[in-house]
């Protein structure tokens, strides 16, 4: 008998609770054991629940589960940032192994909780913190032995990828597609941390740190999101017979690196052109085995609990790779090398921003106070710059590289 204490048991939860129940023959044949969920931390006793479960299995008292000596798996699933750092860390101290989901804490205490379970030699894995349900970090983990990764490319969050697929599919403005989304449970009350690409972030930082062996961190990565585009970018982009995607990129660069997530005008050629609506993919590339893809649901109940409970099965069946993945590797952030061609629109423009903005344009068209260049190519830290000397507020611009592949 293998036992697990669950922590949370809302929608990824209550899907790792119903997988196991219906998989239950199949994992005890694989591995030899029952599994159980021996305890269940919860932050109300009382809530209606869709799934119906013995009272006596739920508690309010983590220390019910960290004390319990024959819990050998703890299952962080809360979404919580603070308190899950307490129960992980806790967890791993008492030589407990431990699975999350969450990506906001392993991206913000990546290289803390690693070391921590590796000097009590015990497991942490966190496969579903980046793709959902799509298996990318066990295959990356693998490839480091024979390869030195020298990308990791991605679409990364579904909810921004559901609403810039509607927009180009439909013609609908991205109000209506984000109120659907949250309608359909894609996207949070508080959609900021999809749509300003934070998640998509924290995603590439944890994907980067793995892939390069080191340290990625949050504020290494430049970051736009997809919150101010507009019908009108929509039409433009449609017109260069290309769509566009919120993409996550970091590649080794000389002694360095680089890493953005931005908005990425693509060809309908293009891979990446035919990953839609909720739908991510990963891609990376290694100095021998080439780039590998990886493409799937990037979120949802069972896809994730899925992911989790790969990671359990690992756990039990000894199958991860033993010790601290991670390596000592320093590297230069090099984000000022990065260059190239950008869409940009700027609504409410004057006289100044206009002759401004011709300086770097290979394309100039103007409608009303519209204003939209193809820049030249030209570096991406300047374009930036460039926006914020004009005193273009947040709100008043779009832009997007222009992949010319």
């Amino acid at each position: 008998m293998k036992n697990i204490g669950l922590l949370g048991l809302g929608t990824v939860g209550s899907g790792i609770i119903e997988i196991l129940e219906i998989r239950k023959e199949e994992i005890k044949n694989l591995t030899g054991h029952d599994i159980r969920i021996k305890k269940v931390l919860v932050r109300d006793l009382n809530k209606k629940r869709d799934i119906i479960l013995e009272p006596d299995l739920l508690t309010t008292n983590y220390d019910e589960i960290l004390s319990d000596e024959e819990i050998d798996i703890i299952v962080e699933v809360t979404g919580d940032l603070e308190m899950s750092y307490k129960y992980i860390s806790d967890a791993l101290t008492r030589r407990k192994h431990v699975v999350t989901a969450n990506k906001a804490v392993v991206s913000k205490y990546f290289e803390k909780l690693l070391s921590l379970a590796a000097d009590n030699n015990v497991a942490f894995l966190y496969e579903a913190s980046v793709g959902g349900g799509i298996p990318v970090l066990k295959p990356l983990k693998e490839a480091l032995f024979l390869n030195e990764i020298t990308e990791v490319q991605g679409i990364l969050n579904g909810t921004c990828n559901y609403i810039l697929t509607r927009m180009i599919d439909e013609g609908r403005n991205y109000e209506d597609v984000l109120r659907n989304a949250q309608e359909l449970g894609y996207a949070e009350v508080d959609p900021t941390a999809d749509i300003e690409g934070h998640d998509t972030l924290r995603k590439l930082r944890i994907l980067a740190t793995l892939a390069f062996q080191g340290q990625i961190r949050e504020e290494d990565i430049l970051l736009n999101g997809i919150s101010t585009i507009t019908s009108y970018d929509i039409d433009y982009i449609k017109n260069m017979n290309s769509t566009v995607k919120l993409i996550g990129e970091a590649k080794i660069v000389e002694d360095g690196f680089t890493a953005v997530v931005q908005p990425t005008i693509i060809k309908n050629s293009n891979y990446f052109a035919n990953v839609n609506m909720a739908y991510n993919s990963v891609a990376f590339k290694g100095n021998n085995v080439g780039e590998l893809k990886f493409y799937g649901a990037g979120a949802g109940k069972l896809p994730t609990a899925n992911a989790v409970l790969s990671d359990v099965l690992d756990i039990i069946m000894g199958t991860y790779r033993k010790g601290n993945p991670l390596g000592q590797r320093v590297l230069k952030n090099l984000n000022s090398k990065i260059r190239g061609k950008y869409y940009l629109r700027v609504s409410d423009c004057n006289a100044e921003i206009i002759r401004t903005l011709k300086r770097i344009a290979e394309i100039t068209m103007s409608v009303g106070s519209i204003t939209t260049i193809i820049t030249e190519e030209v570096q991406l830290t300047g374009l930036g710059r460039l926006i914020d000397d004009l005193n273009i507020g947040n709100d008043r611009y779009f832009f997007a590289r222009i992949l010319n592949y």
